[in-house]
Order: C-alpha cells, then sequence, then structure tokens
C-alpha cells in the first residue's frame, strides 16, 4: 500500500494534466472528427530498446500527431513515477492512469494465467512465442476485465530472457549454488531445479545488487541487459531460453468505457499497429543484444560492452536437462498453482500451437 501511496503522490506531481474527458482546443479536435482528451500514461523502463525506439515516440509525438492534436497523453516511465512493477494492475484499476504498460508475470503472484506466457523453455525462438500469445489472447483479456477491470490494447515481449553471469560459467550445471535474480515464480523453479538460489530484485536494482554480492547471475533480455549496462558488473552471457518477459498495455476499462466510440476505434487501430511494432522491435533486439554484449556482429541498437562478454552457448544435453526440468517441475508446479481448468485452457491454446502438454500434479 505504500508503494502505491507513493505512486500515486508521484503521479500526481508529474502532471495536473485534466482528467481523460477534459476539453482542448476545439480547432485541433475538428481535424480528424475526435473529440479532444488527455491520457495519463504510465510506461516501462526507460533504458529498453522498446521504451527508445517504439512507445516513447508513440506516446509522447505519434499519437498526438496522428490524430491532429486531438488525443494528448502524460506519459512517464516506471522510475520516473517510482513503480516498481507489480502494482501496475493495481494502480490501473484504482483509476491512477488511463493506459499502462506492464509485464504479465509481474502479476502472477494474484493471476497464475498470467504466467502462462513465461514459462521458460515452452517456445524457444519468436515466432513460436508470437503464434502462442494469439492463441492465448483471449484468456489474458478475460483474466484482465474480470479481476482488475482493465481493458487489454496489445501484448508483446521484451526479448530472449537469457543469464548475465559474475564469474565463469560453462552451462546449467554451473547454476548450481549460484544465486540468481528471476523475476518469476516460473524462473525460480526452473533454477531451483538446477541448484540454484533465487532473488527477486526491480530490474533497475540489480546492478547495485551484484556489485553487493547479492546475486552472481542475473536473468533478463539480449537487449535490455545491455542496455542498461549490466555487462558492466557481469561477464558471461548464458543463453538458455528463460522466456521472453511478456509485457502488456491495457486501459482502465471505466474510463474506457466513457470514451468517445471513436476514439476508442481510434486507439484500437493504434495499439494493433503498435503491437506489430514492439514485436519487430524485439526480434531485432534478441540478436543485437548478443553482438552488443559479447561485440561479436554488428551491434546497432545497443551498447558495444567493454569489455565484452563471453558468450556461453546451450549444448544439447543442456537443451534436453533444461526442457525435462521444463515437464517435471516447471508446468507441474504452474498447473498446481492455477488449477485444472486453467490447465485444460493452457492446453488447448499454448499447449496446442507447441506440441507442450501440462500435466496436473
Amino acid at each position: 500500500m505504500r508503494r502505491i501511496l507513493t505512486a500515486t503522490c508521484l503521479a500526481v506531481a508529474l502532471s495536473s494534466a485534466p482528467p481523460i474527458a477534459q476539453q482542448a482546443t476545439a480547432q485541433q479536435a475538428s481535424t480528424q472528427g475526435l473529440p479532444p482528451i488527455n491520457l495519463k500514461v504510465s510506461g516501462g523502463n526507460r533504458t529498453q530498446n522498446l521504451f527508445r525506439y517504439v512507445y516513447g515516440p508513440f506516446f509522447t509525438q505519434e499519437l498526438t500527431q496522428r490524430s491532429n492534436g486531438a488525443i494528448t497523453t502524460t506519459f512517464g516511465s516506471i522510475e520516473e513515477l517510482g513503480i516498481r512493477g507489480p502494482e501496475v494492475l493495481r494502480l490501473l484499476r484504482l483509476g491512477m492512469f488511463d493506459i499502462s504498460e506492464g509485464t504479465l508475470s509481474y502479476m502472477a503472484g494474484e493471476d497464475p494465467h498470467f504466467d502462462a506466457l513465461d514459462l521458460p523453455g515452452v517456445t524457444l525462438d519468436i515466432d513460436a512465442q508470437q503464434r502462442a500469445t494469439d492463441a492465448y489472447r483471449p484468456v489474458i483479456a478475460r483474466q484482465m476485465a474480470q479481476k482488475f477491470g482493465v481493458k487489454l490494447l496489445s501484448m508483446s515481449p521484451v526479448a530472449l530472457q537469457v543469464f548475465y553471469c559474475k564469474g565463469r560459467i560453462e552451462g546449467l550445471a554451473s547454476l548450481s549454488g549460484k544465486k540468481v535474480r528471476t523475476f518469476n515464480r516460473a524462473m525460480s523453479d526452473l533454477v531451483e531445479a538446477a541448484g540454484g538460489s533465487t532473488v527477486n530484485l526491480p530490474f533497475a536494482e540489480v546492478i547495485p545488487a551484484m556489485q553487493r554480492g547479492v546475486a552472481d547471475c542475473a536473468v533478463t533480455g539480449t537487449s535490455a541487459g545491455n542496455t542498461a549496462r549490466w555487462w558492466e558488473v557481469t561477464d558471461h552471457l548464458y543463453l538458455l531460453p528463460m522466456g521472453w518477459s511478456m509485457t502488456f498495455f491495457g486501459a482502465n476499462l471505466r474510463a474506457w468505457e466513457r470514451l468517445d466510440p471513436r476514439t476508442r476505434a481510434f486507439l484500437e487501430a493504434e495499439f494493433a499497429a503498435l503491437e506489430t511494432r514492439m514485436w519487430a522491435q524485439a526480434k531485432a533486439d534478441v540478436e543485437d543484444g548478443i553482438a552488443c554484449n559479447t561485440a561479436r556482429g554488428q551491434c546497432r541498437d545497443g551498447i558495444v560492452a567493454s569489455p565484452p562478454m563471453t558468450p556461453v552457448a546451450v549444448s544439447e544435453d543442456d537443451r534436453s536437462r533444461a526442457q525435462a526440468l521444463l515437464r517435471d517441475r516447471v508446468l507441474t508446479d504452474w498447473a498446481r498453482r492455477c488449477g485444472a481448468a486453467c490447465v485444460r485452457e493452457w492446453n488447448s491454446t499454448v499447449g496446442a500451437v507447441v506440441g507442450v502438454e501440462a500435466r496436473m500434479p
């Protein structure tokens, strides 16, 4: 509750923006035929490429330009607003924001459905992840609406999630005895099954935690860790797929329903196009992040690590063992948390797309 109140104060301090339906200038709105509104929006980590190249410009410039001035936003990153991440849906439900970005698996403590697209090892490439996401979208949309009063607008990944480690690591067996930063229960299950211990840290606190020895390794995206300069405190990049860090944009449902129907239609089309761009950025970030961290290949959107990190490829033995841990530990524990009806729904959507079956313990 203290974090919610802090974020509330910061959101108010950020701007004295008008409520969602307040009038702007009629002349601006008349060009597009949309009524003028100002949207309060929270969204993402400033260091990530998705923020820098896609939805930062979208909310601060493009949305207003494409609506011919009818739609303006009061926009802040989670760092600016003092938000840690797991409280996003609660803040959105309270009406502190009209639209927010969040990480799906951060919300899994309140609903295990939100872990369903980030079970490590279920999908090994981004195209399969996109098909799985499309299949499961109606389930996420339903859970957000029913439990949080939130309208789902988009879903997309940050990039492939991998291990940034301090000290030599040769593969999955090397995680034994190591303290590993994870950010969802399913990741923790796999790391602990491999013999490691886990620490749950917000993204922004990882570098000081690594410096103090609180963590030996940390999981994040190939590009996100690069642009946040994690290579300054780590030296080995272990490329075992640990999920995709699925993100979403959602709107407060009450505020959404008060919008003019023309505005809703316009925003739905804009968010559909935004989602396409976010998937494309995430796909580019997978390889670009590896190239930037290891100084092997062309680094386009990130920072060339100095000194470069050592890449650790995934052996066939590691891949086989990780799949066994997925079946025997990760999927089983998630099924226990989510329940029989949830598992049947997952098997008929995500499971059917990727050829994996979850079973109740």
